[in-house]
């Protein structure tokens, strides 16, 4: 049982009382239960007040404790739902750290001041299956580009279909082959057709994606090169179209937003023409390494992307951000990116950006590597990207002593350890090999330690200790790099489709086209077989 002490006084019960709306009882009933399991129950000692006040940010809510009364509003649905949770994360040090795994905080739970937060980015995607697919999971860590329910404060961001690379689906072009013609009137018009039947279909929508094809065979006709030229970027040609799309839908839709990608080939801003207001433009950082901040100049991968983003921010006013953050077609060996991931969101932050989406492993249900940790962490700083590294690090051995049980420092060793070395790289792409990040020469001197590490962190897992195990995958990975085996890639094999772990993002666990790092390891299913 736990004290409640407000402004100095021993609270023992709480009367929450809420408005009418169905956010507002939600929040309540969620304060509610986790008092309970405080030990405070249903009285007249407190009473919190719980309501929407326009006044404040759609999102954001103040909490004010005073005698006897303890008031949290928020500024709409999800903003009296934040402020529930914010009241038990702030005070009460409780954690939502995956689905079926939360941790509700120890000792006194002191209310003395004012707290108030607002989310600093408006749109916050995930799609880590291991939280992502969790309604309750999100809401309760700030995820909002998905479909949330009405009594957790509903929200819809994309219009149905028009997500990304959706000039497929609205000019009817081959999404891995082609792009449309951009001068050409008839192709415009299709594509406000399209729009316009998505608006209509999905009204609740906020967004809509008119955006390349996933190829760089852009049209190359007289009238698109002489605007590429003229612009210094095909997305001249991109942003002009897509200006005429949003011009056209302005008076219709005018809370609808129109987004398109800064990718690839379109990556570099336009000299002349500047994106709409209602145009959004999602700029993607798939070229960059993603083993050094993305703010380091002195990486060649990244020094034209910070300059491409600077670039932006001079001419759009509503940037969105796709970064990548695991390996696509490796998604179990180490992929350690976690000493640059709290550098990266604050400075898209600090350079306008508005909504993030840090792609993950959107395929397999469980992770062989630290998918969950990255997962709840993005969340994290999603809704606060200027943490300190103080606050992100703390963040994160909370998570691992939850998750992993009392050995975690072996396994927080292991993550300083691989993020040290791949420091050091020179490129770390999202589809990088495993020993281009880390040399097998390095993962051999350490085999040793390493190995030990992983058996103190499982002997001291108590109930966690399949969290471990499941982890631990990626090192039987890189040891089966360093040490082919068949029998034991037999085992391997016999382990993923046990716990629904998927090695990569196209293929799944089809071992007859498993990667050449395994080879040896799955002769019978080797190319010279195939």
């Amino acid at each position: 049982m736990r004290t409640l002490i407000v402004k100095g006084e021993k609270i023992t019960s709480a009367n929450i009382r809420t408005g009418e709306s169905a956010p507002e009882k939600h929040a309540g009933a969620e304060l509610a239960k986790y008092l309970s399991k405080f030990g405070i129950g249903a009285g007249d000692g407190l009473t919190f007040d719980i309501r929407i006040d326009p006044a404040l940010p759609q999102e954001g809510y103040v909490i004010r404790p005073d005698d006897r009364k303890i008031t949290i509003h928020g500024g709409g649905g999800r903003g009296v739902i934040y402020g529930a949770y914010g009241f038990l994360t702030h005070y009460a040090g409780t954690r939502f750290f995956m689905p079926g795994l939360e941790k509700l905080g120890e000792g006194d739970v002191t209310v003395d001041h004012e707290y108030s937060f607002s989310p600093v980015l408006e749109c916050r995607q995930s799609d880590w299956k291991c939280g992502n697919s969790d309604v309750d999971w999100c809401v309760k860590n700030g995820i909002n580009a998905r479909p949330i329910p009405e009594e957790m404060g509903s929200y819809r961001w994309y219009a149905d279909g028009l997500g990304g690379h959706s000039m497929a689906r609205l000019t009817g072009t081959d999404q891995g082959k082609e792009q449309p013609c951009l001068s050409d009137p008839e192709v415009l018009k299709k594509v406000i057709a399209g729009v316009r039947a998505a608006l209509r279909k999905d009204p609740d929508a906020r967004i809509v994606s008119v955006s390349q094809n996933d190829n760089a065979n852009y049209c190359k006709c007289p009238k698109c090169a002489a605007v590429d030229a003229e612009e210094g970027s095909p997305a001249g040609s991109m942003i002009r179209f897509v200006n005429a799309v949003a011009d056209d839908i302005a008076k219709d839709y005018p809370d609808v937003v129109v987004d398109t990608f800064a990718y690839w080939y379109t990556r570099k801003p336009p000299k002349i023409t500047k994106p709409r207001p209602n145009v959004s433009v999602r700029l993607c950082s798939i070229e960059c390494s993603f083993a050094h901040p993305l703010a380091d100049r002195t990486c060649t991968q990244n020094a034209s992307f910070y300059e491409d983003l600077l670039g932006w921010s001079r001419i759009c006013s509503r940037i969105y951000i796709w970064d990548y953050v695991t390996d696509f077609c490796r998604y179990i060996p180490p992929f350690p990116n976690f000493h640059v991931l709290r550098d990266n969101m604050r400075f898209f932050a600090e350079h306008g950006a508005r909504g993030m989406y840090p792609e993950g492993n959107y395929t397999s249900p469980k992770s062989g590597e630290f998918g969950e940790l990255r997962c709840y962490l993005l969340a994290q700083l999603m809704m606060d990207p200027y943490m300190s590294a103080n606050e992100y690090f703390g963040l994160m051995d909370e998570f691992l002593e939850a998750y992993y049980g009392a050995g975690w420092r072996y396994i927080r060793a292991f993550i300083d350890w691989t993020c040290a070395e791949a420091a050091g790289c020179r490129q770390m792409s999202c589809w990088e090999e495993p020993f281009s990040i880390i040399p097998a020469e390095a993962y051999l001197a350490m085999e040793e330690t390493i190995n030990a590490w992983w058996d103190k962190a499982e002997a001291m897992a108590g109930d966690r200790v399949e969290a471990v195990r499941r982890s631990r995958i990626q090192w039987r990975y890189i040891r089966l790099m360093l040490h082919p085996d068949p029998e034991e890639g037999k085992r391997l094999m016999e382990t993923l489709e046990r716990e629904q772990i998927q090695m990569t993002e196209w293929w799944g666990n089809d071992w007859t086209r498993i990667h050449d790092d395994l080879k040896e390891s799955f002769p019978e299913n080797s190319s010279e077989k195939e």
